[in-house]
């Protein structure tokens, strides 16, 4: 089985401010580029570079952290809109960008309506005011001009004819002081460009998925009987979906009383359609998959701490699958274990457990021993006995299985 390579999934992240008549910092546009010296896009797929933005956005940095809190605006093309059951319903502060490119079919209106009934806000990008864009404006809360398409005389005309509608009138390519005080008196209400800030490059990082397990996942998420116990299976074969979705219910969009105890419980949480949106914009953004050589040692080792688990009758089969699952997960994903465990803000037992302490972390501890051949560590442990081989025989067994399964996609 070949290493996961992360070089060709590295990407970043452009943040642009965006300001109020006032200059207060009123949210972030995020801009894909191809390098941390781009100074513009590159992009030679708007679909791909759309996915990613929003899939690193909304499931690995986080909006929470990317925004600062405040609003975060992503473009978005027109097969996008015609497939709103990507996104699902948000309770963070997301802008929508509507590109220029897309056309107000019934099927865009539509659709753009359902967004805002999901809680996102609707952006027109780049708009250009014409008999057949008329019909955007109604679905949007936000129009944003690039004031250098326009002379004078044009863009007064414009925001003159867009004034009475209820939306927020977004200035694009500031570039000096005396523009903004043009464009303010004009009756501007945000302002965008090089004059307050230029883009803030973040480094994105494209946590690999099984195209074989998302469309698993996926077929499973259609079920009218959703098994989560099933559910559980699937994910924890792709090392990517693990973190993703523990990473994405912990972050602050949620804001959850408690840190998540386990994968189950998150399935749980998030519930269907959360998931499907997830999964299905996962097989957008089209990430290569690569088979991991950590892999079978991550299957192999959760399976035996819910095997023992499962032996001494404990309640908390569910953390040990959990902790056996994140402490060599992060070998996988190429990060060290403790950026790992901060960036997931884990739950007390489940960190306690990944550093050997609680139970939890004796049983992960007597799975390690067993791993390395450490006799001694093994008859030492509270929870060994000769019975329990059968449980390591069992996880052996299983990772096996399913690890063949995936060699056959």
């Amino acid at each position: 089985m070949s290493e996961l390579n992360h070089a060709d999934d590295v990407f970043f992240l452009a943040r642009q401010a965006i300001a109020d008549r006032e200059l207060n910092l009123i949210g972030y546009e995020l801009l894909y580029r191809r390098s941390k010296t781009a100074t513009h896009a590159d992009i030679q797929d708007h679909l791909q570079a759309s996915a990613r933005v929003y899939s690193t956005a909304l499931l690995d940095l986080g909006v929470g952290q990317l925004g600062s809190g405040l609003p975060v605006s992503l473009n978005i093309p027109q097969l996008w809109l015609e497939q709103d059951e990507l996104f699902p319903t948000v309770t963070s502060q997301i802008v929508l960008e509507v590109l220029e490119q897309v056309r107000p079919t019934k099927q865009v209106i539509e659709s753009l309506n359902r967004l805002r009934n999901k809680g996102y806000t609707i952006a027109l990008d780049d708009f250009v005011l014409t008999e057949e864009n008329m019909a955007l404006i109604p679905c949007a809360q936000w129009i944003k001009l690039d004031t250098h398409q326009y002379s004078q005389k044009e863009l007064k005309e414009t925001v003159k004819a867009l004034k009475p509608y209820p939306v927020k009138l977004v200035a694009e390519k500031i570039e000096n002081w005396q523009e903004y005080r043009n464009l303010e008196a004009m009756g501007f209400d945000y302002f965008q460009g090089y004059f307050l800030s230029r883009p803030q490059v973040f480094k994105g990082h494209q946590a690999n998925s099984s195209q074989k397990v998302l469309l698993e996942l996926l077929h499973e998420l259609y079920k009218d009987d959703m098994d989560v116990n099933q559910l559980v299976d699937t994910i924890v074969k792709d090392p990517g979906m693990t973190y993703r979705l523990l990473r994405h219910i912990n972050s602050a969009g949620y804001m959850f009383k408690k840190e998540i105890r386990s994968i189950h419980q998150a399935i749980v949480l998030l519930g269907q359609e959360r998931l499907r949106s997830m999964v299905s914009l996962l097989l957008w953004s089209k990430s290569p998959y690569r088979t991991s050589s950590q892999l079978p040692g991550i299957l192999v080792r959760a399976k035996a701490c819910e095997e023992l688990a499962h032996f001494y009758e404990l309640d908390q089969i569910q953390c040990c699958f959990t902790v056996g699952v994140l402490s060599n997960l992060h070998l996988a994903l190429g990060m060290e274990a403790e950026e790992m465990a901060n960036m997931l803000r884990l739950e007390p037992a489940i960190a306690d457990g990944l550093q050997g302490k609680g139970i939890p972390g004796e049983i992960l501890q007597l799975v390690i021993a067993y791993e390395q051949g450490d006799w001694d560590a093994m008859e030492a442990s509270d929870w060994y006995r000769p019975e329990v081989n059968d449980c390591f025989m069992n996880a052996m067994n299983w990772a096996d299985t399913v690890v063949g399964e995936m060699s056959k996609e």
